[in-house]
């Protein structure tokens, strides 16, 4: 099925959507030579680079990573890092690490790469007119730079999720293994695979399911820790711990929840802003995210009645949406939803406006409202003592609401075709899929 007639006019718009994101990253690394660190919202401790892939490595090559360190990652984190890691490197402290397992920095590199390559090769297949424009925006875009910038290992996680929701495999077992592999990377991924359930694709989701069960028993076995129990035990340690840290919270955030925290935490802003703002704030924040979650669900659940109505792309993208609007995961999970709105191949106004959005929430570089406070340090990027500044960004105060303006094109647009679908076909109410439904054409979906 080939892809929709771009407009001259819509081929216009994602150049220039495109070509700010290209001018966000170079000012961004005109940033970095001239200050010589990364600034907000990238890592605070500049000399922390890679954190998240050395902290994990370290706790791989020593006991007390549930018990002591508290982690909240499947044991499947810990065995990748421990392969790919000299045991050597982490006798003493996971800072010493970056200058002795260049392993671990070659790895981080390499699942860089492989992200852009995964990504180039689904946007490819889709349409060969935008994949250009929309590989180098994620390639150079904020959320993967930060995931890169951290190490993080969601970087895996997300190559399996190209590969799994831009269509790169197409038989049940290669499905299975891949969700696998993807829940046990990031855990709150399994939410994107219920999919399959709207979809009636029963098989598919039952295989998924015993994939990822097997997975994480195996490496359960071989890391010896990471039980149940433990995991919802640090899972709550890991929300108190959360909430208390407010600035990170709202830094580089999908959501303008953590915001109500600022106030909750009595922190001086009502020093700053008179009550009638603030409560009016609060009041906003709590109806958006109630409103929003709601308009997620709603699509949702209707299209359970219309599952060929809506792509399984798009489903995937109000499942995660409906999460990262009530709770942050980090602004590195944007790269997914970004991905997601990149699939599509809609030129309605609705969905072309939702992608302008998506490219201009991938801008890499930021500007500050305000320093919090300075810290003289070593950048690790740069080799040298920096005055790394700890500000809020610009960004974290549009980002979220970017990011609820895309939910609610693409909700109207499902909606949309979801009212064509009603007028066309008969809601599919049992647990089976039906073959040979009528549906209309402008309903049609993958």
């Amino acid at each position: 099925m080939s892809a929709p007639r771009t407009l001259p006019v819509q081929r216009t718009v994602e150049l220039v959507a495109w070509l700010c994101v290209l001018g966000g990253f170079g000012y961004l690394v005109h940033t970095f030579f001239r200050i010589h660190y990364l600034p907000a919202p990238f890592v605070f401790d500049v000399s922390d680079t890679f954190m998240d892939w050395y902290n994990v490595a370290y706790w791989a090559h020593n006991p007390g990573a549930y018990s002591v360190w508290h982690s909240v990652y499947l044991p499947l984190s810990f065995v990748i890092t421990g392969v790919f890691g000299d045991p050597r490197c982490y006798a003493a402290h996971p800072y010493d690490a970056r200058d002795c397992d260049v392993l671990g920095i070659f790895v981080i590199l390499a699942t860089y790469v492989g992200c852009v390559v995964v990504t180039g090769i689904a946007f490819y297949r889709r349409d060969r007119s935008t994949a250009l424009f929309r590989t180098t925006a994620i390639a150079l875009g904020g959320p993967l730079l930060f995931a890169l910038e951290r190490g993080n290992l969601i970087m895996l996680a997300y190559i399996a999720f190209v590969i799994l929701y831009g269509g790169l495999v197409k038989s049940k077992k290669a499905v299975a293994a891949t969700a696998a592999f993807l829940i046990n990377m990031k855990v709150y991924l399994l939410l994107p695979v219920l999919a399959y359930a709207v979809k009636r694709k029963w098989r598919t989701l039952e295989l998924c399911g015993l994939a990822a069960l097997a997975l994480y028993l195996a490496t359960l076995i071989i890391v010896n820790a990471g039980t149940p129990a433990e995991l919802a035990h640090n899972l709550q340690v890991w929300f108190n711990m959360r909430e208390g840290t407010v600035w990170d919270e709202v830094l580089y955030s999908t959501t303008y929840k953590p915001y109500l925290l600022l106030d909750e935490r009595q922190l001086p802003v009502r020093d700053f802003v008179e009550q009638r703002w603030i409560d009016a704030a609060k009041t906003f924040i709590v109806y958006e995210v109630i409103a929003s979650r709601a308009i997620a669900l709603l699509c949702i659940a209707w299209s359970w009645f219309y599952p060929r109505a809506v792509t399984i792309s798009r489903l995937a993208f109000f499942i995660l949406m409906q999460s990262f609007i009530g709770q942050n995961p980090g602004g590195y999970a944007i790269s997914f939803l970004v991905f997601l709105l990149f699939l599509e191949r809609k030129r309605g106004f609705l969905i072309g406006s939702a992608i302008f959005l998506a490219y201009m929430v991938s801008i890499a570089s930021d500007s500050s409202i305000t320093i919090i406070t300075k810290v003289t340090r070593e950048s690790w990027l740069a080799g040298r003592m920096v005055d790394s500044a700890y500000a809020l960004p610009l960004g974290a105060l549009i980002r979220p609401g970017l990011l609820v303006i895309i939910l609610w094109l693409v909700a109207i647009d499902t909606i949309i075709d979801l009212h064509r679908a009603v007028k066309s076909e008969r809601p599919l109410v049992d647990l089976a899929r039906r073959a040979g439904s009528p549906l209309a054409p402008a309903a049609r979906a993958v």
